[in-house]
């Protein structure tokens, strides 16, 4: 099964926990893939590509390869069997037990998916897509040919169907429902249920890097010099988890992995920008500890 959540591929994929492991890029020394025991013992290379979107399914992690054009590709969790999967510049990977969804970079950002062992790759649609969400039957997305509005469809490329009207960033799936930045609004968060209905504004502040679990969302708060925030998916219990200018927001068990001093929404950044370093934070805004 995969262990990657909707919320941490729209944030890069910086870290995902299976078992006692978290795996996580190192932003500042290669961007390459390294592992550690939950409580911070052990800490093991990976490989050596720069590498984004983190998926683990069973004993694979599939990720982008920055060094060989954004092309995907799959290692053992224990840095064996390094393979090439696809030859598409694929960004916001999301692996199944099935298939491996993206977004091809060179086909116009148009959804596709393809098998574990790289065949069967075909086209789902042709629409220009951003924040890839796979929730059940269906592919949720940022549609960049109607102005960022929220689109699903079937995972086989049928039923494409429009869900909002506003332009929406960070979108994250959660059960019945979908959290979203919403740009026409100031960039406020809102929910929507996944059949259209039930739209709701959800905080005040200027928010980016959305992050749900469970019954919290996780969020970058630019009215407060871009500090961590949370707050109760249904608008209540906001408080601050951290005094750092903050970005790409993953959760990986109780921990938040974030990019100290990238605050911009570039998911694709330069490798070995001094400028930002990734740092962990317990969910409580305690043990802050920056990530080697």
């Amino acid at each position: 099964m995969s262990t990657q959540e909707n919320g941490n591929i729209v944030n890069a994929g910086l870290a995902v926990k299976q078992g006692d492991w978290i795996y996580h890029i190192n932003h500042c020394v290669g961007c390459n893939i390294y592992k550690v025991r939950h409580d911070g013992s052990k800490r093991v290379k990976i490989n050596d590509d720069g590498s984004g979107f983190l998926n683990v399914v069973g004993d694979w992690i599939y990720y982008n390869n920055w060094d060989d054009g954004y092309k995907i590709y799959r290692v053992r969790t224990d840095g064996t069997e390094r393979v090439k999967v696809n030859d598409d510049g694929s960004g916001f990977l999301y692996v199944t037990d099935d298939w491996i969804y993206y977004q091809n970079v060179d086909d116009d950002h148009k959804i596709y998916r393809i098998r574990h062992d790289g065949s069967d790759r075909e086209k789902i649609n042709d629409d220009g897509a951003g924040f890839l969400n796979v929730g059940g039957d269906w592919i949720y997305y940022r549609n960049w040919d109607d102005g960022y509005k929220i689109y699903k469809v079937r995972r086989d490329g049928s039923e494409r169907t429009k869900v909002n009207d506003d332009s929406s960033g960070f979108i994250n799936t959660a059960g019945d429902w979908i959290y979203y930045q919403n740009k026409d609004d100031g960039y406020k968060i809102y929910k929507i249920r996944t059949d259209g209905s039930g739209r709701t504004k959800v905080n005040d502040d200027r928010s980016w890097f959305l992050n749900v679990v469970g019954d919290w969302i996780y969020y970058n708060n630019k009215n407060d010099g871009d500090k961590i925030y949370r707050i109760r998916t249904d608008g209540s219990e906001r408080e601050k988890i951290n005094d750092d200018s903050s970005g790409c927001l993953n959760l990986a068990g109780d921990w938040i992995y974030y990019r100290k001093n990238d605050t911009t929404a570039k998911l694709f950044k330069l490798r070995n920008d001094p400028s930002s370093k990734i740092f962990r934070v317990r969910v409580d805004g305690s043990e802050q500890q920056r990530v080697e």
